[in-house]
């Protein structure tokens, strides 16, 4: 790696010989920016005689390697790499200064034309921030809806712990779906022998979603049972070396395991849970279902108060700004199912979805996002409301993040406290659980 220029090397302001703005929608510029060959010529000598100075060549003390041995030595494409990256961004940030544009994304470049003794040519898309009109975002009318903990709540999040202390306990029967299967198993090409190299495992019989789907084929089969089935992996499997390929899976089953609920009884509740009895358990289950309940009703009103704000106030977002937040949302929805072992192509069919159509709800999402941030700061620029550095210090706890990490976490605090005035100034309206106004 070629470092940029020493400190101890004073370099002057940099002198463009082009910069063309053109407005190609509002807030979105298309710089065409020119860098003149003495600026290049500068700027290539500058490269040539840090790298004289750090360079270890036989037969040339430090500081007096000749430019041909530097180039042979580092490689013309790699000088070339490192003058653009020291050349573009002063260059890039030079033209936005003269043309007094702040942008609030990195921007892109692109039609980059570099030649030793010629001019640097190059074009950037520059995104501003758009003008909001705030409506008014005091006084909202919302709908207070009123929740409590029901009978038939409380019986499921019983049941729910019923199912938590569920022992298993070997049964010589043939396994059930929901019954647990320790096997042994091998996984084996077409034409491979069965080896001493056996697998183990202990599955759910029945259940989906396994590749290949050994526990499907556990339902019906008793300890001691031996099987053997054959797989093959779909053509997009994201494992380009299983992508289509059969084999053969052997297993033999060691143990079925079948589940056995306890009533939740006084004893139980001691034994299992350290609680004085069941109506304890029954009282501290309802406490957290109430606690959820809250949590849901608040996100239930700022979902609410959100869709206020873009009905009372309007921006508009920047085309290309869409388009990037929408390529994010989904490069994350693609990593998210290759840790799954499935393709983006796979659970679009699985939605029953094209991926124009999936592309089409995410960028719908991507707008939203983008018009209530605009939003939101817009109100927080009129109210004065701020986040300092030791707060957002605060939130990291010591732990080490990058500078992008600490603008998101800058921006959830502002938007928090912008969504609480929202809230404290709306005029609420009591309504019942279906919504209706009381």
């Amino acid at each position: 790696m070629v470092n940029r220029t020493p400190a101890n090397e004073v370099t002057e302001r940099m002198q463009l010989a082009k910069v063309q703005a053109d407005e190609k929608e509002p807030n979105v510029w298309e710089l065409v920016v020119e860098v003149a060959p003495e600026e290049v010529k500068r700027a290539t000598e500058r490269l040539f005689r840090q790298l004289s100075r750090s360079l270890r060549v036989p037969g040339f003390r430090p500081g007096h390697i000749p430019p041909g041995i530097i180039k042979r030595w580092v490689g013309e494409e790699q000088i070339r790499r490192q003058i653009l990256e020291d050349l573009l961004p002063d260059a890039l940030a030079e033209a936005m200064e003269q043309k007094a544009l702040q942008p609030i994304v990195a921007p892109e470049w692109r039609d980059v034309e570099f030649a030793e003794n010629a001019p640097l040519r190059f074009v950037a898309e520059v995104i501003t921030k758009p003008a909001v009109q705030l409506g008014e975002y005091k006084g909202l009318k919302l709908q207070r809806v009123k929740v409590a903990v029901t009978d038939e709540m409380l019986q499921q999040a019983l049941e729910e712990v019923r199912q938590d202390l569920a022992r298993y306990e070997p049964t010589e029967e043939p396994a059930q779906p929901q019954d647990r299967v320790r096997v042994r198993y091998q996984v084996l090409g077409e034409n491979e022998e069965l080896s001493d190299d056996w697998q183990s495992g202990t599955f759910m019989a029945g259940a989906e979603g396994w590749v290949p789907p050994l526990p499907e084929q556990l339902v019906g089969r008793k300890k001691g049972d031996e099987g053997e089935f054959t797989y093959t992996y779909p053509a997009d499997y994201p494992n380009a070396e299983l992508a289509g390929k059969t084999v053969r899976v052997r297993f033999v089953v060691e143990a079925v395991l079948r589940r056995h609920l306890p009533e939740l009884t006084d004893e139980v509740v001691r034994q299992e849970l350290g609680m004085e009895s069941l109506e304890a358990l029954k009282e501290e289950v309802r406490r957290e279902l109430e606690v959820r309940l809250r949590r849901t009703v608040r996100a239930a009103e700022r979902q609410q108060a959100e869709e206020a704000l873009l009905q009372t106030c309007s921006v508009t977002v920047p085309t290309p700004l869409t388009n990037r937040l929408t390529d994010q949302l989904l490069a994350e929805t693609e990593a998210s199912l290759r840790q799954q072992r499935m393709s983006l192509e796979r659970w679009l069919q699985s939605q029953g979805k094209t991926l124009d159509e999936y592309r089409n709800e995410v960028r719908q999402e991507a707008e939203r996002t983008l018009k209530l941030r605009f939003i939101l700061e817009a109100i927080a620029e009129r109210e004065g409301i701020t986040v300092t550095d030791e707060e957002v210090q605060q939130m990291v706890q010591g732990e080490e993040v990058d500078e992008e990490r600490l603008a998101s976490l800058r921006r959830q605090l502002l938007e928090q406290r912008v969504m609480e005035l929202v809230l404290t100034t709306a005029q609420w309206e009591e309504a019942d659980e279906e919504g209706k106004r009381a």
